[in-house]
C-alpha cells in the first residue's frame, strides 16, 4: 500500500480511563491476598477472575473495531481476537491474507515510509492497548487457572480428612 490518508482527525486513545473504570473495583487484589477457609473462596476468586475475563474481551473488541476502521481498514494488516486452547483470548497483528502473524508484521507496517504520521501513531497506540491487554488477559487467565486448581486440591484435601475421621471413628 503507498499511501493511506485519514478523512478526519484520529481518536488515538483507543482505550479511555472510562473503559476501565467497571474493572477497577473487580480486579481488587485485596480478596486475593488473606488466607482462605476452603473450596469455596477459592471457587469464588476464579469465578470473579472467569468475570474479568470476560470484560477484557469485551475490550480487546472495542480495540479490534477501532482498529478495523477507517483508515487503518485501507492497511496491509489486521488486529484480531484469537482464541487459545487453554481457554483465553488475546490480540494479534495478522496480515490481511492471514499468511504472516505477530509484531513483526505490525513493524513492518510501522515503518512504512508511505503512512502518514497521525496512522503511525494510531498503529502505535492500538499496540499499547494490544500489549496492555494481553498481559492482563494472561495475569487474570492464571489466576483463574491457579484458584481452580487450588480449590480442587482443598476438596480433595477436605475429602481425605473426613474419610480418615469416618475411619478412625468407626474403628473405635
Amino acid at each position: 500500500m503507498n499511501s493511506v490518508k485519514p478523512a478526519q482527525p484520529l481518536s488515538l486513545a483507543a482505550l479511555t480511563p472510562d473503559a476501565y473504570r467497571q474493572l477497577e473495583h473487580a480486579a481488587s487484589l485485596k480478596g486475593l491476598l488473606k488466607p482462605f477457609k476452603g473450596k469455596g473462596e477459592l471457587e469464588h476468586l476464579a469465578q470473579v477472575a472467569r468475570e474479568i475475563e470476560a470484560q477484557l474481551c469485551r475490550l480487546m473488541e472495542t480495540v479490534v473495531q477501532k482498529a478495523g476502521q477507517s483508515p487503518y481498514s485501507l492497511l496491509d494488516i489486521r488486529l484480531v481476537l484469537q482464541n487459545t486452547s487453554a481457554g483465553s483470548t488475546f490480540l494479534r497483528w495478522r496480515t490481511r491474507d492471514f499468511s504472516r502473524m505477530g509484531v513483526a508484521v505490525w513493524e513492518r507496517q510501522l515503518c512504512n515510509k508511505a503512512l502518514p504520521q497521525v496512522v503511525r501513531e494510531g498503529l502505535h497506540r492500538f499496540e499499547c492497548d494490544r500489549i496492555a491487554l494481553n498481559l492482563q488477559m494472561s495475569v487474570v487467565h492464571s489466576l483463574f487457572r491457579q484458584a481452580t486448581t487450588c480449590a480442587i486440591k482443598m476438596a480433595s484435601a477436605e475429602l481425605l480428612l473426613r474419610q480418615f475421621t469416618t475411619a478412625v471413628e468407626i474403628s473405635r
